[in-house]
């Protein structure tokens, strides 16, 4: 059998196979044009062109809420965790016949179960649930009290672990005042003062210059974490800026930040002795592993970025259920020690969508099937479409449930009662449209 994990943090969603495959990690980023969504490295790509387009806190604020503005009413933060696992489940996918799933301890039942309710509707095969860091911690020789830092795009997260027979998660703690995109901030303008007293030249001052230093940033904070100072080269109107980056600057723009992990990692650390197990992400940054080991008495370990999704896949069939209802598994087995079974928290997904929710609606005697790609209302009736009018209805499957979005020019009618936004269909309602004079019967299809 084909198995897979996905270390699913917004960070960078990344699959890694049975094999010890792993696919390129894709930013929790989408970037939103009238109907049309970039996501992960595409929406990272332009990014800094258009920010007021961007959003980057779907995966954090995982919800059926409106987005709000400035963008399209109609778009929940669940459209966009859609989009993004769409695009690296089929760029990955093939033929990965089971998914086990590794998330961070800090979401909430019903956003486990909204993310298994996507899922579903993508068809990906998920077969289990397991907190990210007790499958990072699985099998390592490390000290009884246990934590894991890692770094998301918003956010800092620290999982206290009881490390002996079994490995335990007890706690969780969150910091949002320090995350990925605040530091890369940062260091953006750092490296733009430094252009600026050098060369009188800002690359934050067009769009352009200021996406191409961004691009480049990772490539630059790769190279100060093994030397002291690294060159950075923009070309802007026919010229080529060049200035030397001092390792101690970037460093020292970041200690307010670093204070603050080392603050919560000290709050939380054993008097006994504690092993930090530090995510590859948040040990790439320049300074910080040196900073971890002068302000805390804690045994630092950088992880692989296979950490995680290797733990799930070696405790797989430890992990793994075969209930619609996933267990979320927050215990595995203490190094070398066989599992006597996994303490759980139940999840439930969405109810069952060929028994509960519509499948089809019918117009004129043509059953017309709902998936994932709207169903238009147009002049013409019910039709299959990718231009979607902004002043049209449409019918889709989304997050395990049927929704219409109605805007108030469409004159969509539900039941007899006139709609304007978005609802939830279920089978037996009755559908009319201004422009359209028959009736649109929401049916499920039985086995």
């Amino acid at each position: 059998m084909e198995r897979a994990a996905l270390e699913l943090v917004d960070s960078g969603l990344q699959f890694v196979s049975s094999r010890g495959q792993l696919s390129q990690p894709s930013p929790g980023l989408a970037l939103i044009d009238g109907n049309e969504i970039a996501v992960g490295l595409d929406a990272e790509c332009s990014a800094r062109l258009n920010p007021r387009r961007l959003h980057s806190r779907f995966w954090q604020e995982l919800s059926t809420a409106p987005l709000g503005r400035p963008f399209p009413g109609y778009l929940r933060t669940a459209d966009l965790a859609h989009a993004h696992l769409k695009a690296v489940w089929d760029a990955v996918g093939g033929s990965t016949e089971e998914v086990i799933i590794a998330v961070p301890g800090i979401y909430s039942g019903d956003q486990l179960g909204l993310l298994l309710g996507i899922t579903r509707e993508l068809a990906i095969p998920v077969r289990g649930l397991i907190d990210a860091a007790v499958a990072a911690a699985a099998d390592r020789e490390v000290e009884p009290h246990c934590l894991h830092l890692d770094l998301h795009l918003h956010r800092a997260v620290l999982t206290e672990l009881e490390h002996g027979e079994e490995n335990v998660r007890t706690a969780v703690h969150m910091d949002p005042r320090v995350g990925l995109l605040g530091l890369r901030d940062i260091w953006a303008r750092i490296i733009s003062q430094t252009f600026v007293r050098a060369t009188r030249f800002d690359p934050l001052h067009l769009a352009a210059t200021e996406q191409v230093l961004y691009a480049r940033l990772t490539e630059h904070l790769e190279s100060l974490a093994e030397h002291d100072s690294t060159q950075v080269r923009i070309a802007s109107g026919g010229r080529q800026h060049a200035v030397r980056l001092d390792r101690s600057r970037i460093v020292d723009a970041a200690r307010s930040a670093y204070d603050i992990l080392s603050s919560l990692v000290s709050d939380h650390e054993h008097p006994d002795g504690t092993t930090l197990l530090l995510s590859h992400r948040a040990a790439a940054l320049p300074g910080l592993v040196d900073h971890l080991q002068e302000h805390s008495d804690v045994t630092v370990v950088v992880l692989h970025p296979a950490a995680a999704g290797g733990g799930a896949l070696a405790h797989a069939d430890g992990i793994r259920s075969p209930d619609s209802a996933l267990p979320f598994v927050t215990r595995l087995p203490g190094f070398n020690v066989r599992p006597p079974g996994p303490l759980t928290v139940p999840v439930t997904p969405p109810s069952d969508g060929e028994r509960h929710v519509p499948t089809h609606l019918v117009m004129d005697g043509v059953a017309h099937r709902i998936g994932s790609d709207p169903l238009i209302f147009g002049p013409t009736g019910v039709e299959n479409g990718a231009d979607i009018d902004p002043h049209s209805a449409t019918v889709r499957y989304l997050a395990g449930q049927t929704v219409l979005d109605a805007p108030a020019e469409a004159g969509v009618t539900v039941n007899g009662e006139k709609l304007e936004g978005r609802a939830t269909l279920a089978p037996g309602d009755r559908l009319r449209l201004g422009t359209i004079d028959q009736e649109i019967l929401v049916v499920s299809m039985a086995e």
